[in-house]
Parts: C-alpha cells; structure tokens; sequence
C-alpha cells in the first residue's frame, strides 16, 4: 500500500499564528547556550613543501550545536509551518509597507545566495561534483544528525578527514549566516507589528 501524503501542517495553522509560532522559535533559538556562548568555526590549512596539509577545524560545543539544530531545522525544513520561504510569503501578502517589502526582499535574495556559495568563499568537490551549500547542509542534516539518509551517510564516510572537515566548515557557516537571516526577519516582523504594517 503506497504512503499516504503528510499533510502540510501550515494548512492547519492560521496566517496568524504561523508567524507567531516563527517568533517563538526564532526566540528560542536565539536565547539558546550555544548561541549565546558564540556560534562560530573557523577553519585553518597548514601546508609546506614536502610536508602533509594539516588542518584544524574548531567549532561549537557538539551537544551543544545538536540541540541548537533540532529547532534550526524547522526553518530550512519545507514541510515545516516556519519554512523561511513560507514566512516569507506570508509577509509579503500582509505587510502593507512597500518599502518593507522591498528590504525583506533583499534579505531573502541574500539567503538564496548563501545556497549557492558559502560566505567563507570554500568550494569543495567531490567525485568530480561540486557540493553547493545547499547540498553540503543536507548530507550532514539528513545524513548524519537526524534522518539517517543512506547516500548522506556513505558520502560522509567516503570522505578523507580534510575533506569532511571541509564540508563541515560550509555546513556550520551556512547555520550561522542563516541564523542571521532568522533573527532579521524577526525583528523586521516586530517593527511591522509595532507600525500597525502586519495586517494578520
């Protein structure tokens, strides 16, 4: 017997309550250890002649960053009600400001850029593929934290230490950069809601 479809839970919620739960989850993301204790890689390559490449990757607290990412996943998640898009596009239906409008805009052209080349300007290839960040976030999303996707996981295991090290920078720095996205979209949504522009 084929799968029933999931219904979609933002079909369930109403405009209004879809961005009141955005805002809930968007504060408790924001209020959580890892956030505010600094959500943060960085990653540095040694290399000499005749020498081996050396690396170091130095990241967030790894309970830490799982538990962070259990309420970060809803906003990238499209079956989720606070799939950034959605909020987006429910912002745009019931913001009356067009200059509002046009700034958020902005901002969410600049998340779709993040999925197509991380901040850091790091490519990685691997088996003659190019991983965006969309991809790279996906792998370690669905193939190591919570799905246990099979092609994610062999992937991951395929990878030499540099190269999975590598991946995790992008995959971490996409995290923090769309964390920001999250927490601008929050607070452009409290000013409207002050302004009287939410008209929801």
């Amino acid at each position: 017997m084929p799968r029933r479809k999931k219904p979609d839970p933002s079909n369930t919620l109403t405009p209004h309550e879809q961005i009141d739960l955005f805002m809930a989850r968007g504060e408790e993301m924001w209020e959580s250890r890892v956030r505010r204790e600094g959500l943060k890689v960085s990653f540095n390559v040694k290399w000499d002649v005749g020498e081996e490449v050396n690396h170091q990757i130095e990241e967030p607290d790894a309970e830490d960053f799982r538990s962070f990412l259990t309420i970060f996943r809803k906003f990238i998640s499209p079956d989720s009600p606070i799939f950034l898009p959605k909020i987006y596009n429910l912002c745009h239906q019931h913001i009356a400001n067009d200059e509002c409008k046009e700034f958020l805009a902005e901002a969410r052209a600049i998340w779709l850029e993040i999925h197509q080349q991380p901040d850091s300007g790091m490519t990685v290839t691997v088996n003659g593929r190019r991983l965006l960040p969309k991809d790279v976030v996906d792998i370690w999303i669905n193939g190591h934290y919570f799905h246990d996707d099979v092609e994610g996981m062999r992937l991951l295991e395929s990878m030499n230490p540099f190269l999975r090290s590598a991946t995790r920078a992008i995959f971490i720095d996409y995290v923090i950069e769309t964390t920001k996205i999250i927490q601008h979209l929050a607070q452009t949504i409290h000013a409207a809601r002050e302004k009287g522009w939410m008209k929801i």
